[in-house]
Formats: structure tokens, C-alpha cells, sequence
């Protein structure tokens, strides 16, 4: 057992009376945390069902609110995620470049604009670390719990739990390195972290990854903390994907997202392994580690060259899989069982050091830059300098000559381009080959059993939606087909929201943009309802740019949104919204869900 880390703050707060805002205020939780007493805000974890049942009808789709920028460098990860505050009817948003939570307050149209915002260098102070960036944010009732990484991200980081009416600090409680997910169970008992644990860049340095659990069941003051390790683990099932450098399971195992289920287990994405870790959250002890497979392209299709010259070229092929390795999860019940939702990123390793190609050789890592040995320049130029990659290009793969694959990977306009996993040795006819993501999201039960997958209907609905910009990169309006080598339209962000007894999945899609709607009431047989993406195409992304990238590091709000990076569904004033995190614009907009 672990005790929370000292808090400096002068707030008695037992005897608290500050006020979220000037409206009459009803007392939250024993900290006498203020709240406003509005008769249809709601969060998503306390949206109550006779409210729901007010409103009739299905989701048809999305409608755009407003936004709020930033102004902070372009591309600089100023509004990662967002999470809406039912206690202040405020939206708390990451925003990592400044390291700190922005506030927002919203209209009585629900339109965001900054007004506040936590700076976080105290809670550094109080836990004695020195921070890094704000990675995640989650509410409850009043409480604001933020994630923060070390400054050295290998070294331990932090949960800092905050008061939403006045921004103080209430404590901090120490977690593992790297915490890149904070979540708040349904209740608001349980506060849990992904601690991701990633190596540093020359891989000397690999920290376990692990999950850390805070029950709030005697209060903040008095929570106990537990870090729950892989450390025991001796093996894991074939479908678990371990490829670090020289890693043990526990240092290979990266925690990247979590939630907690309607079962009373908190399920966590380790996006890089393809697999789901299972914990007991009373018991604060991990049960198993689920591998989650692969998707064989052989019946859906996917565009997988960037240098076909054709946009949209949707193509199946045998032999060649999709590992799912899902970055963020969601959860939903349906007739007492639970399932689990996951939007299938992919995402390989690759880490490096920006040197000189001398010492690269000297480090015995691979040089990634130009040829210097012939040049003076040959102990000076930097470059980048790989120490440990798990891809390798289609073109580049040892695979047998009866594969059936064989040509296909030597064809720049089918296979050769696309990024796959790299084998410890030559695929035989039988063996498939393993791209990164799938291209999609899907449902799982409780078990990690597969139960629907979108196939290829992301790629479908692009091409539909914007042919002339399929498969476009999140920086560049110039970039259409830049991503079909690398993993699509690339889907980050997934949540779910029940409205009047149906549920709905929303997906974002990191580098084409836009969010997709399906009903999900059905787990097996989902529907796509809708895609909207308020990414303007014709404008450019900065206000100046040089050959297709931003030169000045000005975003250009005529653009709109760029690389969303989190979803977060609220009710507000009898109405359905949205929030959408979007990192590369530093913008955090608004969707009023149309009914």
C-alpha cells in the first residue's frame, strides 16, 4: 500500500464555501466542492435515464457548435484530451504545449471559450518530481484528475487531483512512468491511470509499464494508491505481441488507455502488444492478458500504396492481416453483458537519437539519413540514427517465392510500400503478413472475443465523403494518399453515449479528421449513422506555407479541425454534445448530436 504524496494547499478543505458560479449551489462530496444546480447537466458517467427518455428519437448525426483555439504553435499538442465537468459545466481540456488544463466555459448555445486553467508546476512542487507534460484529464463529480509524466519520462509520474470550482489542488498520488491515461470509474470510487512506460530513445533505458488504482473509498485525503505490475507474468499467450529491445513482458507491456466496464473489471489497451490487460479493480490485481488477434484483409479492402497514383484504390489481398492494437477504449452494457469498444490505431516502435552517422556506427544502431562516409561532413552531419525499429517497408520482407504475396510485396503500386511488421525470419508460403491497425473499430465481449468489426467502411466513407484527399496526413491539406502506406485514415478517439435506450459509438480519425457515428445497440450487427469532418480541404493549415507544410507555425483557423485526439459525450440543457480534442490545431470544438 502506497500513501498519497504530501499536498501544499492552504484551503481547509472541510470548511470550503467558494462557489462554481453565481447561480444557487448544492454541496458535492465531502470536500464542500460547489456545484452548479442546473436541472439537465450531465456528464456522461451520471447522465440519468428519465432524462434521456425526454427526448425521443434516434442520432441522426452531428451538427458543429463551436470551437476554441488555442494560439499556441501549430502541431504542438495544445488540446489533446477533453472531459466536461457536470459539477461546473466547464470543459477541462490537456494542453501539453503550455503544460497545463485549459477551463472552457460554453454558451447557452454550448459554443467553448477559454476562460481558466489549471497550472499543473504546483502539483510537481507538492509530489517533489519535476513534471513533463499534462497527459490526460478525467472528472467526477467536482473532481478533476490529471496525468502527468516526469520531466525524464522514464522516471515515475504523477495523478494530481484538483477541486473543478476553485482550480486548487486537493493532493497528488504517485504513479509508474509515463501515466498517458486517467480515468474515473462510473462511480467515482476508483481513479486509475495507464502508466506506459515507454523506453527512452537510444532503448537504454525501459521501464516496466503498469497501472496505477486510486480508491477514493475514504476520501482523498486517506485514498489508497496501488501500482499493479506485470512483473509476475512468465509468459503470455501467441496473439500478445512482444517486440521490444532485449525487454522482459513487464518492460514490454505499454498500458496506453483503459476503462472501467459495467462488470466491475477495468480493461486496458496495450496498444503495442495487440491485447487487452483484465484487472480487478477491488482486488487491485491484474486476472489476465488477452491477445486480441488479427483481421485478414482478404475480404475487406484496404488502399496500401502511397505511390499508385490512384486515390481510393480499395484492394484485398490473402495472406496479409491487420493487427488490431486498439489506442483508445470505451465500454457499454447491453442486456446485462459487457462489451468492449476499441478504435484500432496500430502503432509500431521506433525509437532513435539525432547524431552523426559515425557515432550511430559506433553505437551499433542503424543510420536513417544520407550517406556521409564519403564527404567531410561524415563526423558531423546529423541525422536520425534508429536504435531499435519493429517495421520494415512490404518491399523490404524475406519472404519465400511461392508466397502468395511474393510479387504483390515487390509492386510499388500494391504492396511494397506499406509498413508491416517486421519477422524474426522468412515467411514460408503459409505465413501471413502483419500490417499495423486495421483500419477500423470494433467490439469485443468481456472475454476479448471479436464480435464486430467496421471492416473497410472508414476507407468507404472517406472516399465517398473526399475522394481528392483520401488518406491525407493531419499537417498538410497537400498530403492526399500520404497515409495509405502507413495505417489510413488512422481511427484515435472512440467514445460511447446511450441516448434514449440506444446505444452509439463516435470515432476519430487521427489523420484524415472527422468522426464517424454508429449505433451500437446491436453489438453484432452495428450501423454507421454518419461521418462529419470540419476540415476544410481547399484552405491551408498554417497562414504561411512552403512546399505543402506550415512555414511559419501559425495554425490557420480557416482550416478547422486537425487530428482529433479525444471524444467526450455530455448532456447539457436537455440537449446531446460532443467535445472533440483535436492536437494538431490546438482546437477543441463542440457537436450538438442531432436527434
Amino acid at each position: 500500500m502506497t500513501t498519497p504524496l504530501k499536498t501544499i494547499s492552504v484551503l481547509t478543505l472541510s470548511i470550503l464555501a467558494a462557489a462554481c458560479a453565481n447561480t444557487k449551489t448544492t454541496t458535492s462530496n465531502d470536500l464542500a466542492i460547489q456545484c452548479i444546480n442546473t436541472k439537465s447537466t450531465k456528464s456522461a458517467q451520471d447522465t440519468d435515464q428519465k432524462e434521456n427518455e425526454a427526448t425521443n428519437g434516434k442520432v441522426k448525426g452531428l451538427t458543429f457548435v463551436g470551437t476554441s483555439a488555442s494560439n499556441a504553435p501549430f502541431d504542438s499538442s495544445a488540446a489533446e484530451i477533453v472531459n466536461y465537468d457536470s459539477c461546473t459545466d466547464k470543459l477541462y481540456v490537456v494542453n501539453a504545449n503550455a503544460k497545463r488544463v485549459d477551463v472552457m466555459s460554453l454558451d447557452s448555445e454550448s459554443k467553448p471559450t477559454r476562460t481558466s486553467y489549471i497550472d499543473l508546476f504546483t502539483a510537481g512542487i507538492t509530489a517533489e518530481i519535476n513534471i513533463g507534460a499534462a497527459n490526460s484529464v478525467a472528472v467526477h463529480n467536482g473532481l478533476v484528475a490529471v496525468a502527468i509524466e516526469s520531466e525524464n519520462k522514464q522516471e515515475d509520474g504523477i495523478i494530481a487531483l484538483y477541486r473543478s470550482d476553485d482550480l486548487s489542488l486537493i493532493t497528488t498520488y504517485p504513479a509508474g512512468a509515463l501515466p498517458d491515461m486517467v480515468s474515473f470509474s462510473k462511480d467515482g470510487r476508483y481513479i486509475a491511470a495507464a502508466n506506459e512506460g515507454e523506453p527512452n530513445a537510444d532503448y537504454s533505458v525501459d521501464p516496466e509499464g503498469s497501472v496505477t488504482l486510486v480508491d477514493l473509498k475514504k476520501g482523498p485525503m486517506d485514498a489508497k494508491v496501488s501500482q499493479v505490475s506485470f512483473s509476475d507474468l512468465k509468459s503470455v499467450d501467441e496473439n500478445v505481441r512482444i517486440s521490444g529491445k532485449n525487454a522482459s513482458i513487464a518492460q514490454d507491456l505499454e498500458p496506453e488507455y483503459l476503462t472501467f466496464a459495467g462488470n466491475g473489471k477495468l480493461y486496458v489497451a496495450l496498444q503495442e502488444n495487440n491485447a487487452f490487460a483484465i484487472i480487478d479493480p477491488k482486488k487491485a490485481k491484474l486476472e489476465k492478458v488477452v491477445g486480441l488477434g488479427s483481421k485478414s484483409w482478404s475480404e475487406s479492402k484496404l488502399d496500401a500504396s502511397n505511390k499508385d497514383g490512384i486515390l481510393g484504390n480499395l484492394q484485398s489481398y490473402p495472406n496479409l492481416v491487420g493487427l488490431y492494437m486498439p489506442d483508445s477504449i470505451d465500454s457499454y452494457s447491453v442486456k446485462g453483458k459487457t462489451y468492449i469498444i476499441s478504435a484500432n490505431e496500430g502503432d509500431g516502435r521506433e525509437y532513435g537519437v539525432e547524431t552523426t552517422q559515425k557515432v550511430c556506427d559506433e553505437l551499433g544502431f542503424t543510420w536513417d539519413g544520407d550517406d556521409y562516409k564519403r564527404t567531410r561532413n561524415y563526423a558531423k552531419k546529423e541525422d536520425f540514427c534508429i536504435s531499435h525499429i519493429d517495421e520494415v517497408r512490404g518491399k523490404d520482407l524475406q519472404v519465400a517465392a511461392n508466397h502468395p504475396l511474393f510479387l504483390a510485396l515487390k509492386d510499388n503500386d500494391q504492396l511494397a510500400r506499406l509498413k508491416v511488421v517486421k519477422p524474426s525470419g522468412i515467411l514460408s508460403a503459409e505465413d501471413n503478413v502483419e500490417a499495423f491497425g486495421s483500419r477500423s473499430f470494433s467490439i469485443w465481449d468481456d472475454k476479448g472475443e471479436l464480435v464486430f468489426d467496421s471492416g473497410d467502411q472508414f476507407a468507404r466513407a472517406i472516399r465517398t465523403r473526399n475522394k481528392q484527399n483520401f488518406n491525407s496526413s493531419n499537417d498538410s491539406n497537400d498530403s492526399a494518399d500520404d497515409r495509405s502506406d502507413d495505417k489510413g485514415g488512422e481511427p484515435e478517439a472512440i467514445e460511447v453515449a446511450t441516448i434514449n435506450d440506444r446505444h452509439y459509438a463516435f470515432i476519430g480519425l487521427e489523420r484524415q479528421g472527422g468522426i464517424l457515428v454508429y449505433d451500437i445497440t446491436d453489438p453484432e450487427k452495428a450501423q454507421v449513422i454518419s461521418f462529419t469532418n470540419r476540415r476544410d480541404f481547399s484552405q491551408s493549415v498554417c497562414t504561411q506555407m512552403k512546399d505543402g507544410e506550415c512555414a511559419n507555425g501559425r495554425y490557420n483557423p480557416a482550416a478547422g479541425d486537425l487530428g482529433p485526439e479525444s471524444i467526450n459525450y455530455f448532456s447539457r440543457n436537455g440537449d446531446h454534445f460532443i467535445a472533440v480534442g483535436n492536437e494538431v490545431s490546438g482546437t477543441t470544438s463542440v457537436f450538438k448530436i442531432r436527434l
